[in-house]
């Protein structure tokens, strides 16, 4: 077809020499350069969307497959685990250990109460609840005066400032998460060598198309997790969506000449990509959270639900 009947310029092979990202009209015949652009980028935009969905949701699921730290090792009878010594509510600025830590590396327990407020009568029911869960330092009382002291300020613990999942590093918890991101990781290098073969022989958008259609499924199916292992197989086969990027940067060098195909790989590539950062907003944020606040879900089925979107999405 001669150059002047497509909507793009393009040289002798027909690929376009420009990038009017404006320039959307036109037929598969007139304008299959752009169509092909928008395509790529809105479908490798969708397909790490679905791959980075189930990431930021870890410390919902590990909760329901009850492995948090809290789960298996109640506050109440366990006060002394490292990963309790050790946490710090940032958003309250608030210890676990009401006094401070024994060690600041590697503490094995909770400073004592101070004397004046270990032998301090207790305080009202007001004063209590006006002081729960509170640490006197951060208060700012000094505690050589205290005139009455509550049942928390009598106990060196403060059990009210941990999450829901307490998933920090060294916990069960955490190694759940690692070891489902790792095999998430290692299913796209895999995935990603193999198919550019794919791509030479069956052509990109017989290649995305097929990759969208299996990522709806196992994006879908990650609601039905039920235990550590299916969680990293689910990551597993979740990673293979990540192959997308090939598709990506194949499609683009199709239809784009030299003097431009390094602007439209770019282009395409990084909009796709923000599709893992709009993930990590959307799943909690726009999804997870709304369910539980507005619609009443529990934290199990929200964060179950919330995974069928980015699957319909596809």
């Amino acid at each position: 077809m001669p150059s002047q009947q497509y909507v793009c310029q393009v040289d002798a092979t027909g690929k376009a020499t420009e990038m009017p990202l404006y320039r959307i009209w036109g037929s598969k015949e007139r304008n299959p350069h752009m169509r092909a652009f928008w395509l790529n980028t809105l479908s490798f935009f969708l397909a790490f969307l679905g791959w980075y969905a189930l990431a930021p949701l870890g410390v919902y699921v590990t909760a329901s497959l009850k492995v948090c730290e809290n789960q298996l090792y109640p506050p109440a009878e366990f006060p002394k685990r490292k990963a309790y010594l050790k946490f710090k509510n940032v958003d309250k600025q608030l210890l676990y250990c009401r006094y401070g830590k024994n060690d600041n590396k590697n503490p094995t327990e909770c400073k004592d109460v101070p004397a004046t407020i270990a032998k301090a009568p207790l305080c009202g029911a007001n004063a209590a609840s006006a002081s729960s869960g509170a640490n006197v330092s951060n208060l700012g009382v000094n505690t050589s005066a205290v005139p009455c002291a509550t049942a928390q300020m009598k106990n060196r613990y403060n059990p009210s400032v941990l999450p829901k999942c307490v998933c920090t590093a060294g916990t069960e918890c955490k190694g759940v998460i690692d070891n489902a991101g790792i095999a998430g990781v290692a299913s796209t290098i895999f995935s990603r060598s193999i198919f550019g073969s794919l791509l030479e022989r069956f052509g990109p958008v017989n290649v995305q198309s097929g990759l969208l259609v299996y990522g709806s499924i196992v994006v879908a199916s990650a609601s039905l997790i039920s235990a550590p292992w299916n969680f990293a197989l689910i990551r597993f086969l979740i990673g293979v969506v990540g192959a997308a990027f090939v598709t990506c940067q194949f499609w683009s060098y199709l239809m784009f000449s030299k003097n431009i195909v390094g602007t439209a790989n770019a282009v395409a590539a990084g909009w796709g990509n923000l599709g893992g950062g709009f993930a990590q907003f959307f799943m909690v944020k726009a999804l997870v959270e709304p369910f539980i606040k507005t619609h009443g879900m529990t934290d199990d089925l929200a964060w179950r639900v919330s995974m069928l979107i980015p699957a319909g999405c596809y």
